[in-house]
C-alpha cells in the first residue's frame, strides 16, 4: 500500500492535470464544428463556453468542499445510500469506460489516417492501449507528474500553429456577429463536448496536499485551456474562407500541412506524432477514474489489477467502432451522455447536498479558505 504522501499531488500538479484531462482528439476539429453552426464568430462561442465551465468548476469545487475527504464515488454513496449510490457508480464506471474507448478509437483513427496509413489498425490500437495501462495502473502522483512534463508539448503545439499567420485574413471573420446571436450560444455546446474531462477535480481533490488556492488553480486552468482553444478556433477561421472551412474536418491539421520550411517538410505529421502524448493522456484519465469506480465497488485496496480488466470491452469494441460513419453516430449519442454525467448529474448532487446539509443530515465540514 502506497503512502499517503505518494498519492498526494500539489495545486501545481492539480493544473497540468485539468489542463491535460481537456487536451485531446477533440480540440483538433472543433473549429470545424463551432464554424458549422456559428460560422466567423465560432471563437465567440469558445469564449462562452469558458464562463459556462467556470460557473461548473464552481459547482464541482463546493460539491468537493462539502466532502473533502470523499471522491465522486464516495460522494454518492453518501447522498443516495449504499444502494443507489453503487447504481451510480456502476452508471459512472461504465461512463469514464465508454469515452475511454471512444477517445482510443479517434486517437487511433487519427494516426492511422494521418500518419502509420499502411499500418494495420488494431496494432496502433494495441500500443497506446499498453502505454495507457501501463501510466494508468500508477498512482495519481505519478501520473500528475507525467502531465506536468508532457504539458511542454502543448506550448510547441502553439509555436507550430503560429507560423500559420503569414497567410493570416480577417476579412473571413467579419462582420463580427453574423453568425447571429443564437447560432453563437448553439456552438457552445459543441466547446463544452470538447472541454469535458474537468470532472476530475471531483477524483482528486481529496487528493490535493493544500486545498487552500484549489479555486484559483481551478480558475488558471480554465483560462488557459480555453485560451487555447480560442486560439485555434479564432487562428481556423481566419486561415480557411468560409466554403473551405466547411469541407475541412480537422483544420488544425490542415493548416500545418500547407506550412512548408527550407529544411521541414509536413508539419503536420511531425506535429501529430507530438500530439499523441496529450491524446493518450486523455485515455489514461478516464483509464484511471474507472478504475477507481471499481476499486470503490469491490472495496480493495488499490485500483491497478481493475485497469486491465477494463481495458479489455475496450480492446473489443475497437474492432467494431472503424467505421467512420458509425463513429459519427456515436459521437452523436454520446454528446448527451456527456453532458449528462458531466453536467446535469452533478447539479443533482449539489442540490440533494445542499438539502441534507441544511436538514441537518450532514455531517458538517468547515470548508477551507
Amino acid at each position: 500500500m502506497l503512502k499517503a504522501s505518494e498519492k498526494s499531488i500539489s495545486q501545481g500538479q492539480l493544473y497540468f492535470i485539468i489542463i491535460q484531462s481537456q487536451m485531446g482528439v477533440g480540440i483538433l476539429s472543433l473549429p470545424f464544428a463551432v464554424h458549422t453552426t456559428a460560422k466567423g464568430d465560432g471563437w465567440i462561442s469558445t469564449i462562452l463556453a469558458g464562463i459556462v465551465l467556470q460557473i461548473w468548476l464552481l459547482i464541482f469545487l463546493a460539491i468537493s468542499r462539502w466532502f473533502p475527504e470523499k471522491n465522486i464515488y464516495q460522494i454518492m454513496k453518501h447522498l443516495f445510500g449504499r444502494f443507489v449510490g453503487s447504481i451510480f457508480v456502476v452508471a459512472y464506471i461504465l461512463y469514464f469506460t465508454a469515452v475511454a474507448a471512444l477517445v482510443a478509437v479517434l486517437q487511433t483513427g487519427l494516426i492511422n489516417k494521418w500518419i502509420l496509413t499502411l499500418t494495420p489498425f488494431w496494432i496502433i490500437y494495441v500500443l497506446i492501449i499498453i502505454v495507457a495501462v501501463y501510466l494508468a495502473t500508477d498512482n495519481i502522483l505519478t501520473i500528475a507528474r507525467f502531465f506536468s512534463l508532457s504539458t511542454g508539448v502543448i506550448l510547441f503545439f502553439i509555436l507550430l500553429v503560429s507560423t500559420v499567420y503569414r497567410d493570416a485574413n480577417l476579412s473571413y471573420i467579419l462582420p463580427i456577429g453574423d453568425g447571429g446571436i443564437k447560432n453563437i450560444f448553439i456552438a457552445t455546446k459543441d466547446v463544452l463536448i470538447a472541454l469535458a474531462g474537468f470532472e476530475i477535480i471531483l477524483m482528486v481533490y481529496p487528493l490535493l496536499k493544500d486545498k487552500k488556492k484549489t479555486f484559483k488553480t481551478l480558475t488558471l486552468a480554465n483560462i488557459t485551456t480555453i485560451s487555447i482553444y480560442t486560439f485555434l478556433v479564432f487562428t481556423s477561421l481566419i486561415i480557411f474562407s468560409p466554403v473551405e472551412l466547411s469541407l475541412v474536418p480537422e483544420p488544425v491539421l490542415y493548416m500545418l500541412k500547407a506550412i512548408s520550411f527550407e529544411i521541414i517538410e509536413r508539419l503536420d505529421l511531425i506535429f501529430l506524432s507530438i500530439w499523441v502524448i496529450p491524446m493518450t493522456n486523455s485515455f489514461i484519465i478516464y483509464l484511471y477514474q474507472a478504475s477507481k469506480g471499481l476499486k470503490e465497488l469491490f472495496h480493495t485496496d488499490s485500483h491497478s489489477p481493475f485497469v486491465p480488466i477494463i481495458v479489455i470491452p475496450i480492446f473489443i469494441s475497437g474492432f467494431f467502432l472503424q467505421d467512420k460513419f458509425v463513429i459519427q453516430k456515436i459521437d452523436s449519442i454520446f454528446q448527451y451522455i456527456i453532458y449528462s454525467f458531466v453536467f446535469f448529474l452533478p447539479i443533482a448532487f449539489l442540490i440533494l447536498g445542499f438539502i441534507k446539509k441544511k436538514t441537518g443530515k450532514e455531517k458538517k465540514h468547515v470548508p477551507t479558505t
